[in-house]
Order: structure tokens, then C-alpha cells, then sequence
């Protein structure tokens, strides 16, 4: 036991020190690799620098006023950062790197050069009142005045080749013009006038628009050409090598955490070797009895009965033979309780099975017959509606009325079994819950309903907690309050009224709601909460309303307490649980898990 001790001592203080080994080649490797994937950013951050320099300062009069720019100034901090990135990825690496390195180096160098040799052709070449385009709209506008009394068609027509050009970048409007140029520079050394001022403008435009010709056909006259079109494919090539770079970088990284791997296999796999090795001859030497015992034990185990057991051995102590035969009779009980577990086990899940598959049956028949009974009275409905347009009868409009509200309770009891249902089988969402809305929008859905309109709203909410629960079952609370209210009021009265009072804290939401309806007689009020009871013989409803109130509030683990008295009121008082602290909680870990 010693010696393997020792060995593992040894075997820990071997891989420690290989492990700090390949960590450090491994982290250089990805510091490498991190630095080139920096100046590949860089580099990209300063080709999009020069593409908005070109978009932008081509046309801004306050660079070709002062000849800066702040896409220039970005631009040189670029440089300096990628060109500071390259000396050290040159000191760090190795030559695979540095020869690829080398390489973006001099294609970096060359799209430098041409980007100044570009940057300084558009800048000679000026915006409006400067450079070069700045003396050439100077000249033509001196041959525009009446003074010289040049031909306004021609001054005309030049301007007019001028503006293709630049918009079309064809040199066939360069001949045009210089053609026309000549053509009234004669007309105009013919005259008899003999404006040399004139002269002299026309000339020196000729000339300006000759320059800028020049310049744009070194920049570059289409997408294909020119010094843009160099800049672009020099770009592409920065953007190509940088790539393999980076693929070569990744290979390098991957290959040196693949020996890492090996490496780690193989201790792992001498570590288990030697534990095989050293386990076996331990329990040959000073643990056979005990080997032998669990060997029994998982026999036993193994055939999940009773057998005749002979557990003899000259090495092993009495507590051994204790725990054999304490075994032994363990086992026997386990079996018998085996037995009867295994039997009430097949009997529970058959039931499961009996049970999964009813409840399955039962919500396919409510939704199938909820959509088979809705169908036709959608049908009833719009015959009806036909039939109230087309009646000329009025003797028959009641009826078709009467109708019309039987279909209506008629699906609205259907709405309340497919509710009943869903509230049964689906879990709590929780959310926060803005309570006054929600009730002002229910009071609004009931808004047509026969006496609404004559009932006074008061509402209190009281909510500096928010208020977290399931929106949908709350909605079903209010609701079935509300429509009852309303339903049952009693308008007869002075003012009948409909009172809401709202607390909620982090523990819960307590809601009084109270009316001065027709109220219930106390001999009703222990079983109101029934199903298909109704506890008034002019009631309207299905029966089912306040079953549906009482089942949602339970599945919200809350409770409610009803007190009324008839012909003064009713008041309800419900309690449901607000998840206010549960959702912080959830925040936080949310918050925990973004910054970790």
C-alpha cells in the first residue's frame, strides 16, 4: 500500500508538472490566436473607415476646406494599432505564422500607399467651390455672365457634357465637350469683339475639366478600374490571407490541445491500469473475506430469492458472519415485501393506464362535442339574424329574440365546460398582472349587457407590490364576479352599485367584492359553489359559473368566502397567492446566469 502511495504521489507530481507545461504552450498559442483574430478586426475596422471616408468626405466642404478628416484621423489610430499588433505577433510566433504574416504585411503596406494616392487625387480634385472642380465652376460661371457675351447654348451644352461625364463616367462626353470647347474658342478668336477675357475663361475651363478628367480616370471610371477597383482586390486578398491565417492559427491551437488530450488519456488510462492492478492484490491479500461476502450478496441479490447460503471462511471475523447471517434474514423480508409491491405496482399502473386514457377520452369528447354543438347554433344563429332582417312579422320578433338568447346560453354553457376542462388540465403561467386594467376591460366587455349601464363602478386597487399569478384563471375570477353582479342586480334600487377593493402584498391578493344586488338566501350560500346549482329560480346561467370560480381558485391555491343576504347584497372575499418573491428570485438568477 505504500508503494502504490508513492507511486500515485509521483504519477500526480508527473502530471502536474506536464499539465503546467502543455497549459503554457496551450495559452500561447491562444494568445497568438487571439491576437491575430484583434488585427484581422482592425483591419477590417480600418478598410469600413476608408469605404465611409469615401462615401462621406467626398462630398462634405469642410474637408476639402481644412483637408481633415475625422475617418482619417480613426484611420491613422488603425494603423497604428494593427501595425503595433504585427510587431508583437512577429516577436511571439513562430514561421508558419511569420511567413503568412509576412505576406499581409506587404499587401497591408500596398493598399496603404494606394489608399493615399487616392485619398490625394480627390482631394486635387476638390467638391463645388474647391480644388480642381471648385476653378473649373469658378471659369464657367465667369462664361455664364452677360458680360462676355458668350453664347449661352454652348456655355449650355458644355456644362451639360460636363455633368454626363461625372454622372455617367463616359469619355465619350470628354471628346464632346473638348470638341465643343474648341469649336467656340475659334468662334470666339473670330469675333470681332475680341474678348480675350473671355477667351481666357473658356480656356482655363477646358483645361480644369481636362485635369479632373484625368484624375477620375486614374480613380477609376466604373467599378472594375482604376484605383478603386486595385483598392477592392487588394482588400479581398487582406481579407483571403487573413483567413488562412486564422485557419492555420485554429489548426495549430487544436493540435496542441489534441496532445493535451493524449497525453491525459494516457495517465488516466496508467492511473486505472494500476488501481486495477493494485485493488486486486489488496483484496487478495486483506480482503477476501468481505469480497467473498459481497460476492454472496450480489448472488443473492442477482436472483432475487432465497437460497441456502454456507459462508465458511478460516480468515473471517465473527462480525462477518453476523452480518451474513443478518443478510440472509434481511433478505428473506425484502423478498416477501418485494412481492407485494411488485403485485400493487401492476395493479396501480394498469389503473394509471385506465386513468390516463379516460381523462384522454374525456377531453377529446369535450372539445369534439364542444365544436359539434357550436357549429350548428353558429348556423341557428346567422338563420336567426337573417330572419330578425327579413321578418316583417313583429308578432314573431320575441320568439326569434327568444331564441336567440337560448343559443346564447347554450354556447356559452359549452364555453364554460371547454373552460372547466382547460383549467383542470393546464399549469399556473405566471406573470405580472396589472389588476385595474384588466378589470376596467371586463366592465367594458359587459358593457351592452341589458342594465349595465345603470350600475356604479367603484374601484380601489391597492398595488405598490406587483401582482404575479396566472392572467388567464384571475380573468375567469373577475369575470364570473362581474357578469353575475351584473347579471343579478338589483336596479329597482336608488343606486345599485358594484364595489371592488383590491390589496395586494408579497404574500398574497386580497380582493372584497361586494354589491347591492338581489343578493342569496342563506340556505343557498354552503352550496352555491356546486355544480349545476342554482340558487335562484330566475337565474339564467348554466349552474356551472361558480363551480368553474371555486375550481380555479383552488387550482390557484387560494381560497374565498361568501356572505349575503337577500335583497341587500352579496360580498365574496378571495385570497390567492401572490408570486411576487418567486419571481424575483427567478430575476435574479436570470441576472446571474447573463454575467456569468
Amino acid at each position: 500500500m505504500l508503494s502504490g502511495f508513492l507511486f500515485l504521489t509521483l504519477l500526480i507530481i508527473c502530471v502536474a508538472a506536464v499539465s503546467l507545461f502543455i497549459l503554457n504552450k496551450t495559452s500561447e498559442v491562444a494568445s497568438i490566436h487571439g491576437r491575430i483574430s484583434q488585427l484581422q478586426i482592425s483591419t477590417l475596422s480600418l478598410i469600413k473607415t476608408d469605404n465611409d471616408f469615401f462615401d462621406l468626405e467626398t462630398i462634405n466642404n469642410s474637408y476639402f476646406e481644412t483637408h481633415e478628416s475625422i475617418f482619417l484621423n480613426r484611420r491613422d489610430s488603425l494603423k497604428i494599432r494593427i501595425q503595433s499588433g504585427m510587431d508583437y505577433i512577429f516577436h511571439e510566433s513562430k514561421n508558419g505564422v511569420i511567413a503568412s504574416l509576412t505576406v499581409i504585411d506587404s499587401l497591408f503596406n500596398q493598399y496603404d500607399i494606394k489608399f493615399k494616392l487616392l485619398e490625394n487625387l480627390l482631394y486635387a480634385k476638390g467638391f463645388k467651390d474647391f480644388g480642381l472642380e471648385g476653378q473649373m465652376r469658378l471659369h464657367a460661371h465667369k462664361l455664364e455672365e452677360s458680360q462676355f457675351k458668350v453664347s449661352m447654348l454652348s456655355v449650355l451644352s458644355l456644362r451639360r457634357n460636363e455633368k454626363d461625364f461625372f454622372l455617367r463616367h463616359d469619355l465619350m462626353y470628354v471628346t464632346s465637350l473638348n470638341k465643343l470647347a474648341d469649336q467656340l474658342l475659334k468662334e470666339l478668336k473670330a469675333s470681332p469683339l475680341n474678348n480675350q477675357e473671355a477667351i481666357f475663361h473658356l480656356q482655363e475651363y477646358q483645361r480644369y475639366f481636362n485635369k479632373l478628367a484625368a484624375i477620375q480616370i486614374q480613380i477609376g471610371l466604373s467599378s472594375n478600374d482604376g484605383l478603386r477597383n486595385e483598392l477592392n482586390l487588394l482588400s479581398n486578398e487582406l481579407t483571403s490571407k487573413y483567413f488562412d491565417l486564422s485557419e492555420y492559427s485554429y489548426q495549430a491551437s487544436t493540435q496542441t490541445q489534441m496532445q493535451a488530450r493524449i497525453f491525459y488519456l494516457f495517465i488516466v488510462g496508467g492511473a486505472v491500469l494500476f488501481s486495477l492492478i493494485s485493488g486486486y492484490w489488496i483484496s487478495k491479500r486483506l480482503s477476501s473475506p468481505i469480497a467473498k461476502l459481497s460476492k454472496l450478496m450480489n448472488s443473492v441479490v442477482s436472483q432475487k430469492k432465497i437460497v441456502k447460503i454456507d459462508f465458511t471462511t478460516d480468515n473471517a471475523a465473527e462480525e462477518i458472519n453476523t452480518l451474513t447471517r443478518s443478510f440472509i434474514h434481511l433478505m428473506s423480508q425484502t423478498n416477501g415485501h418485494m412481492k407485494e409491491i411488485k403485485s400493487k405496482s401492476r395493479l396501480l399502473k394498469k389503473r394509471n393506464q385506465d386513468l390516463k386514457k379516460l381523462n384522454h377520452e374525456l377531453d377529446s369528447f369535450i372539445y369534439s362535442t364542444a365544436h359539434d354543438l357550436r357549429s350548428p347554433l353558429t348556423s341557428l344563429l346567422g338563420l336567426l339574424n337573417i330572419m330578425n332582417h327579413e321578418n316583417k312579422q313583429e308578432d314573431l320578433k320575441p320568439y326569434i329574440q327568444m331564441m336567440q338568447s337560448s343559443i346564447y346560453r347554450m354556447e356559452d354553457f359549452i364555453g364554460q365546460i371547454v373552460g372547466f376542462s382547460k383549467n383542470k388540465r393546464l399549469d399556473l403561467v405566471i406573470e405580472k398582472i396589472d389588476l385595474y386594467s384588466m378589470i376596467s376591460e371586463i366592465f367594458d366587455n359587459h358593457q351592452f349587457v341589458e342594465g349595465a349601464n345603470k350600475i356604479d363602478r367603484l374601484i380601489q386597487v391597492t398595488d405598490d407590490i406587483p401582482c404575479f399569478s396566472d392572467r388567464a384563471r384571475v380573468i375567469i375570477l373577475f369575470n364570473n364576479l362581474i357578469s353575475n353582479a351584473i347579471r343579478y342586480a338589483d336596479l329597482q334600487k336608488p343606486n345599485p352599485f358594484i364595489k371592488i377593493n383590491i390589496a395586494v402584498n408579497e404574500i398574497e391578493m386580497v380582493m372584497e367584492f361586494s354589491d347591492n344586488g338581489i343578493g342569496i338566501g342563506e340556505e343557498h350560500l354552503d352550496k352555491v359553489f356546486n355544480m349545476f346549482y342554482r340558487a335562484n329560480v330566475k337565474s339564467k346561467g348554466s349552474g356551472l359559473g361558480l363551480f368553474i370560480f371555486k375550481e380555479t381558485i383552488n387550482k390557484l391555491n387560494g381560497s374565498v368566502n361568501v356572505e349575503s343576504e337577500l335583497s341587500v347584497g352579496t360580498k365574496f372575499v378571495v385570497r390567492i397567492p401572490n408570486y411576487f418573491s418567486q419571481q424575483l428570485i427567478e430575476n435574479e438568477k436570470n441576472v446571474t446566469l447573463l454575467f456569468a
